[in-house]
Parts: C-alpha cells; sequence; structure tokens
C-alpha cells in the first residue's frame, strides 16, 4: 500500500526479520479524554470526523491498512464512524477489533454503526431481535476493553420506522440495556426516525438504564443539499437559506439545553461526487455549514470516505482537497456574539 513505511536500507537483515511476525501491540496514542469521561466530554473530544466504508463494503474491508488511520488523524480527523450492514461473525468482528486498534493507536475515536436494514423495513419482534442479537454479540466481543469505542445502534432509522416510534424506542431502551450490563461505561448513540432528522430529537424516549452514557445522533444533508419539491435549500447561500439551515442545527442545540444531553451529527455532505469537479457553491455551502456547527460546538463527521481518500493508493485525493480542507478547518466570519462567554472563531 502505497502510505506504508519500508525500512530504512541501512537496517541489517537480522534486524529486518522480526518484523515477519506480528509486533507487539503498539503504545495506544495519548487519549484526550480523562479517565470516567462523561458524554460531554466524549462529543466534544470527537470533534470532526469521517463515515467510512472500512468493515461495510468489499473493496472497503480490501484496502483497509492501519496506516490509513494515520492519515486521517494527521488530516485533522477525530473519529471514524465506521457502518456495518452484515453478521457479526467471528471474522467481520476481527476486522472490527483490527480498525478499533489502529484508531485506539493513531488517536482516533471509532464508532461503529449498525445498519439494521431488515428492522427499517419491517420492525416485527423477530426483526428486532435480530438487531438485540447483533450489539449482543458485538458489545460481548469488545466487553469493556477500548473505553473510546462507541456503538451507534441504527444508521439512520428510516422507511417503517418512520411510522413506528415505539418500536424505536424499545429497542433502543433494550440494546442499551444489554450493552451497560456487558460495560456501564460503554459510550452509545440512538437516533430519530425520519432518517435520524433534529425535529424528531423531542420523540425520543430516553433509555432508562442510560448511565449517563447515552448521546444522540442526528444529521442534515447526507447526500448535500438535495431539491425537494422544486427548491433546493442552497444555490447562491442567501439570508433566507442560510437562516433555514441555521433553525434545523438550533432545533438540535435547543433540544439539547432543555435535555441537558448531548448530540453528535453523524454525517453531512457538500453533494460533491468523483464524477464532477468541485463546484464554487459546494465549497461555500461546505464552510458555512462547517462553521455554524463548529460555533455551536457540535461535533460531525463527513459523507464519506471515498470522495476524499484513495483506498487503493493510500492518499487523499487532490481533487477534492480544497473541499475536505473546507469541511474540517473553514475560513469562517466572526462569530456572532450571543452569550457572554463564547469565544469566536479563530481563523485558521
Amino acid at each position: 500500500m502505497a502510505c506504508a513505511t519500508s525500512l530504512p536500507a541501512t537496517a541489517p537483515i537480522t534486524e529486518a526479520l522480526p518484523s515477519a511476525v506480528p509486533a507487539p501491540v503498539a503504545t495506544p496514542a495519548p487519549s484526550p479524554l480523562p479517565e470516567g469521561f462523561t458524554a460531554r466530554q466524549y462529543a466534544a473530544a470527537l470533534g470532526t470526523g469521517m463515515d467510512v466504508d472500512w468493515a461495510r463494503t468489499e473493496q472497503g474491508i480490501r484496502e483497509f491498512d492501519p496506516l490509513v488511520v494515520r492519515d486521517y488523524q494527521q488530516r485533522g480527523l477525530g473519529h471514524v464512524r465506521i457502518r456495518v450492514a452484515d453478521d457479526a461473525t467471528e471474522q467481520h468482528l476481527l476486522h472490527l477489533r483490527k480498525i478499533v486498534e489502529a484508531c485506539e493507536q493513531y488517536g482516533v475515536i471509532p464508532i461503529i454503526a449498525y445498519q439494521a436494514d431488515e428492522f427499517k423495513n419491517d420492525p416485527s419482534n423477530s426483526n428486532e431481535a435480530k438487531v438485540i442479537a447483533w450489539w449482543n454479540t458485538a458489545s460481548r466481543y469488545f466487553g469493556n476493553t477500548h473505553p473510546e469505542l462507541g456503538f451507534d445502534i441504527i444508521y439512520e432509522p428510516g422507511e417503517k420506522l418512520n411510522h413506528d416510534q415505539q418500536a424505536l424506542n424499545r429497542l433502543y431502551e433494550k440494546v442499551v440495556r444489554d450493552i451497560h450490563h456487558t460495560d456501564p461505561q460503554r459510550m452509545v448513540f440512538i437516533a430519530p426516525r425520519q432518517r435520524a432528522t433534529p425535529e424528531d430529537l423531542v420523540n425520543l424516549k430516553w433509555p432508562s438504564q442510560s448511565n449517563g452514557h447515552v448521546l444522540a445522533e442526528w444529521h442534515i444533508f447526507p447526500w448535500g443539499p438535495v431539491k425537494v419539491g422544486n427548491k433546493y435549500p442552497w444555490t447562491t447561500g442567501t439570508a433566507a437559506e442560510k437562516a433555514a439551515i441555521r433553525n434545523r442545527i438550533n432545533v438540535a442545540l435547543h433540544w439539547q439545553q432543555k435535555t441537558g444531553h448531548a448530540s453528535w451529527l453523524g454525517g453531512w455532505s457538500a453533494g460533491a461526487t468523483l464524477k464532477n469537479p468541485v463546484q464554487p457553491s459546494q465549497i461555500a455551502f461546505a464552510t458555512f455549514m462547517a462553521c455554524e456547527l463548529q460555533q455551536a460546538h457540535i461535533p460531525y463527521a463527513l459523507n464519506v470516505d471515498n470522495l476524499f481518500y484513495d483506498g487503493e493508493e493510500g492518499a487523499w485525493r487532490p481533487a477534492t482537497a480544497a473541499l475536505l480542507q473546507a469541511m474540517i478547518k473553514p475560513e469562517c466570519p466572526p462569530a456572532e456574539v450571543k452569550t457572554p462567554g463564547k469565544t469566536k472563531a479563530h481563523h485558521h
């Protein structure tokens, strides 16, 4: 892989031999989190992250290399949302552990997100039992190791769940209880219906055994500003367009203030693809979104890894580098001072 480092040419052959056997586990990077950290501290440590297919697609699984995590960390990413669709077989769990250990080594927080497609399409008792069993297997496998590992119970609750809030709340209650039976400190994310829309956060019934270790996941613009009806939510970034987006972020902020819970925006995009060059309007949208979220102190992940990183080459894609920069470290206008003590946005 292109990002692998070779031994220096001067190394004597006798010293090179031991690298053929598995190396002892490297010392993990120092954690930004104190021991016994809270959900709020965890959310603050997430920073900006990336939705990744390292454990979901055949290509993602094949191309994963621990050094990719180092590249992510060096690029300024603080977490990865590892999407998983398959059964929790031993083979898949071993692969997930490899990813989690690489994240720990390089100081990137890993969050496993399960798709639970069958349950979304049919929230029956039998499909509920499958999701519970999946998380039971995964949580027992990791036990109380890797304290920074987070569990995101359902990636984008949609389809039939849009009409069955009770089924969703009931599932969260049961899964959180089981996970916290194995590890009371495990950070768990629960998402509202309508594909994790912030307006539906109010309908989440908080799990009774949350132990202060449950956070909400929500998002807007998972694929960028898509046309709704005959209208795009972002054209040139008019005052009205900005206000509408700000209002949606404020819905989540108000919910946080009212409930005391922390939240994470689990995936947004500026609508760019590898087929077309990045447009100035996409950079403008990305900059606005990133500035708003950073000023609101809401951690977020970007959708999706393949747009920005070439797994085969083991390198960042030059074509989307400017967009990635705008999403991670945007050039923000000075923050409007809303409350005393809030710092203004820093210029980079």
